[in-house]
């Protein structure tokens, strides 16, 4: 709503606090109080409420005005009143110069359109007086660095400050990060609510700034400002911050729609991962995956490995293969031992050890014996790129057994330190961690994850962030000409497959040799000059599926054949779309000798813009779905990875004994696409280049179909953080 960004210090370090609707009993307005007590706020505090002279022993105000009569500058003002009573406080607060405010109440969009009005009427507020607003409908914030607690709820006494910076738009998980006993420290914790003023992106910029923030966590239904979220993921880049993402809505049921495949293709869930992809925020599928990713990325964050190859040791055989199960899908490999290495295993380990990667180093039970210099051994392999040890290490432990486990845990530290690779250590129990081992682990910076699958999946994402801030894939694309402006700025709509193609065509995108006809008889004669086998296709605006209208013919071989296959279509056009504008038939070459039909194509998504698809083409490409997306542009090793991730780049690498695909080929066209779609990013609503034929070995590909759908409506500008209509 408001061009100009807000000044988020005095809401989260502010040096003077009202509490309007401070109260002596129970409840949001003495709960902040106390909070600040606990915290030893350093400001002012100034109690609100005509009901009382004083509460918890400080000289409590009728009004905001008051406090402002009485010689004091507020400001922050925290509202713990009801919804109907948050406005005129507000008035209040900009009368009296506050700079930030935060209400607890709900009540407002999230209640309906009552709600929705009063809300907006807030932000209006706000925005004109450049008042900071947290919530409404929030349990608010912490801020232990500043001893601020405008906070609605108890405080954990195990809530200690740190390194962790959080927002949560749920108050419940604002609340269960803040009381989750994990071992890490906050630099700030946030409850954003219903986001009316500042939002999400608002509080994650503010923290990449904040010298206290090292690994930042957010828990999101909704971004607000898609675009403003690109601009902070490139600065978290370049500052090397992690972003963790718990993004909820996998299975939202609408899809927009659109007249292309790659729509049904492009839900916006799998938008928000190919969005998260590109610019190296981590997604994370629940809470304890969170807590396990900041614990592992606030130790390893300036150790970060050079690969995703493992060397692991455990305490069981069984663990192993639990091990293998977990990690399928995930980026983490187990490479084989150097015969050095397994010299070493089979000196320290009983003769009926198996020496395998991961290893099981339990020997005979005396595992202070096998295990450190198991883990030396394995540490010093030049290609292992991460040493992983993994034992059960409860609070529950017997005493021997920590003091065995602590051998261990100092090996650890010690080989972390003389060697320099990042060590992690995994307790294969998700129940909690025994203090005397996390203290061995935290002194030498180890991470200690709590449950095997949720340590492993951190590690995962260490692994991929860290293959991020090597690649450096936030491509510029080059400052070029827009191509195939005769088509792309003539109108709305749809552009015919004809045209279409000869935009492709601008792009260096092979497409069929073929000749747009009026007549039987220029037909005929088109496809003499092409070459039988031919295919004929309608060209119509109105008829953009071909297959369902009955209105294409393949393997024509002759001229009979091709005159009766003209009427056949003809007569189905008119039954199908009787007002249909026919452009004319297309006689177009047949492609053969194909190793695999694929879609290449665009989808826009309604917050993030342009979007390239990629996936298995052919009739099937919406029952099957099976795609990858990417947002352009693109480099060469995403385009690699837009293919490696379907079953279609299966088949295009030679499936059981059949030919391979020209891949080179195909990844120049998806990167071509990707530059289509960001030179018209402000035009286009959909491609599909389907069926893309993929051609064996050094043959190419070529597009036998494609279809345009351009719109005005909508310009997405991703670097400056702003999307205007």
């Amino acid at each position: 709503m408001a061009s100009h960004p807000l000044d988020l210090r005095p809401l989260l370090e502010p040096a003077s606090i009202a509490v309007v609707g401070a109260s002596e009993h129970p409840g949001p307005g003495r709960q902040v109080l106390e909070n600040l007590q606990q915290l030893r706020y350093e400001g002012d505090v100034y109690p609100v409420n005509p009901k009382y002279k004083q509460v918890l022993g400080r000289e409590c105000y009728s009004s905001l005005n008051d406090v402002y009569q009485g010689g004091h500058r507020v400001e922050f003002v925290a509202i713990l009143l009801g919804r109907d009573r948050v406005l005129p406080v507000l008035e209040e607060a900009a009368a009296i110069g506050a700079r930030a405010a935060w209400a607890f109440a709900s009540g407002f969009s999230e209640a309906g359109s009552e709600g929705e009005a009063l809300q907006h009427k807030l932000e209006k507020l706000c925005f004109e007086k450049e008042i900071a607003f947290c919530g409404p409908n929030c349990v608010g914030l912490l801020n232990p660095v500043a001893k601020v607690g405008t906070y609605s709820a108890p405080i954990s006494p195990s809530f200690s400050p740190g390194k962790i910076g959080a927002v949560a738009q749920s108050g419940s998980v604002c609340l269960a990060l803040a009381n989750s006993h994990r071992g890490i420290g906050y630099s700030l914790l946030i409850s954003s609510g219903n986001e009316a003023v500042v939002d999400s992106t608002d509080y994650i910029a503010y923290m990449l700034d904040d010298s206290n923030t090292e690994v930042i966590l957010a828990f999101i239904e909704q971004f607000r400002k898609p675009a403003q979220l690109i601009a902070v993921a490139r600065r978290a880049r370049e500052l090397q911050k992690p972003i963790i993402v718990l993004k909820v809505g996998r299975s939202q049921l609408a899809q927009r729609a659109t007249i292309a495949h790659t729509g049904a293709l492009a839900g916006s869930d799998s938008v928000y991962d190919a969005v998260f992809q590109k610019y190296g925020i981590i997604r994370v599928n629940d809470l304890d995956e969170m807590l396990e990713a900041a614990e592992a990325f606030l130790k390893l964050r300036s150790n970060l490995p050079a690969g995703n190859r493992l060397g692991m040791i455990t305490v069981s055989g069984g663990e192993i293969g639990l091990i293998g199960d977990l990690t399928n899908g995930l980026d983490l490999e187990f490479p084989d031992w150097s015969p050095k290495a397994t010299q070493t295993f089979r000196k320290c380990l009983p003769p009926y050890s198996n020496i395998s990667n991961p290893l099981d180093a339990w020997g005979s039970g005396k595992i202070e014996a096998t295990y450190p210099p198991c883990m030396i051994a394995a540490a010093a392999e030049k290609h292992v790129d991460m040493l992983v040890i993994s034992q059960d290490a409860p609070e529950g432990l017997a005493q021997a057994q920590v003091e065995q486990y602590a051998v261990v845990d100092r090996a650890a530290v010690e080989v972390a330190q003389k060697g320099g690779k990042p060590v992690v250590a995994i307790s294969n129990l998700s129940g909690g961690l025994h203090p005397q081992l996390c203290q061995i682990l935290d002194k030498g910076n180890v991470p200690f994850l709590q449950g095997s699958e949720e340590g492993l999946r951190a590690i995962h994402h260490v692994i991929r962030y860290a293959k991020f801030q090597r690649e450096g894939r936030l491509p510029t694309d080059e400052q070029q000409a827009r191509k195939g402006a005769t088509y792309m700025d003539r109108s709305t709509g749809i552009i015919t497959e004809y045209e279409s193609k000869k935009v492709l065509a601008e792009y260096n995108i092979p497409c069929t040799q073929e000749v747009l006809c009026q007549t039987v008889e220029e037909a005929v004669t088109a496809a003499t000059k092409i070459s039988y086998p031919v295919t004929l296709k309608v060209l119509s605006p109105e008829i953009p599926h071909k297959t369902e209208a009955g209105v294409i013919q393949l393997n024509i071989k002759d001229e009979v054949t091709l005159r009766r296959a003209y009427q056949e279509i003809m007569e189905n056009a008119t039954h199908f779309a009787p007002h249909a504008h026919i452009t004319g038939l297309l006689v177009q070459e047949m492609i053969t000798g194909a190793v695999a039909e694929t879609i290449v194509g665009i989808s826009r998504d309604q917050d993030f813009g342009p979007v390239v698809v990629f996936g298995l083409g052919g009739t099937m490409v919406e029952l099957f779905k099976d795609r990858a997306l990417c947002i352009p542009p693109l480099t060469q090793a995403e385009a690699q990875e837009m293919i490696s991730y379907t079953k279609s780049g299966r088949l295009l690498q030679g499936f059981q004994g059949q030919k391979a695909g020209d891949l080179p080929a195909l990844i120049d066209v998806l990167i071509q696409v990707g530059k289509l779609a960001t030179h018209w990013e402000d035009r286009i609503h959909a491609l599909d280049i389907n069926p893309l034929f993929i051609l064996p070995e050094g043959q190419g590909v070529v597009a036998a179909d494609a279809l345009i759908e351009i719109e005005t409506k909508i310009s997405v500008g991703r670097e400056d953080g702003r999307i205007s209509e």
